[in-house]
Formats: structure tokens, sequence, C-alpha cells
């Protein structure tokens, strides 16, 4: 309330922004997280809104199966004009096939799970 807030407790967006006024630096809200805690202050901070979950693909065998199968052919088999297989292609097909848009990191997990996740170019064209 002394930083002109509305209440007792801080938000990590708060934070971020009175870190970024008084010393020119940003930090993303999970390293805020990080500080406030390491300074023994999650007392002070509101607690995070939980995510609500979207619709997530099971991972079991049939779509680890798919995904495996699927990195081995070729991205055109799959009506994607490429040569080579990236994690945005993947999300791509995984979207065409059940209609759910995955984070990188999610399908990075599910490539991973496969066995095949060593068939997913970094490069960024």
């Amino acid at each position: 309330m002394a930083h002109g807030y509305e209440t007792e407790l801080w938000r990590n967006g708060d934070v971020q922004k009175l870190i970024r006024e008084k010393f020119g630096v940003y930090h993303s809200s999970g390293y805020v997280r990080t500080v406030i805690g390491k300074l023994g202050m999650e007392h002070r901070m509101r607690s995070p809104k939980q995510r609500t979950e979207k619709k997530r693909l099971a991972i079991n065998d049939e779509p680890l199966a798919w995904v495996a199968a699927t990195l081995k052919e070729s991205p055109r088999a799959h009506g994607i004009e490429a040569d080579h297989w990236t994690n945005a292609r993947l999300r791509t097909a995984l979207h065409r096939r059940v209609g759910v848009d995955y984070s990188r990191g999610y399908i990075w997990e599910i490539a991973t799970r496969a066995g095949v996740a060593d068939l997913l170019t970094r490069l960024r064209s």
C-alpha cells in the first residue's frame, strides 16, 4: 500500500513493475517468485491463479506410437511443405489430428516420451 497499490498483498506483476521502475531490469514472473521465495517473503504475495487446464492428449501408447511413426515420415506426407520436422510442424500435425493447440514444451515432452525427439530439428527458418 505504501507504493500506491490497493491491497496489502503483492502480485507478481506489481513486483515486476516495481523492479523495472526502480532498477530498469525486467525479470520473468517465475524468477520474481524465485527471488521472493529466497527472501522468505512468500507470505506477502497473493496466491498465483490456478491454471485452467486445456484438453490435453493423454500420453498413452496410441498417441506416442502415432508421433513416433509420424516423425519417421516426411512432413509432406502430412500436408506440410517441408523436408524435416520441427516442433512447430509437429504441433501443426497434432493440431490437425486432435484439434488441440499444445505448447512447445508439451510437444517436446510427447516427442521425448515417444523416443523420437532427436528427429525434431531445432533450427528455425
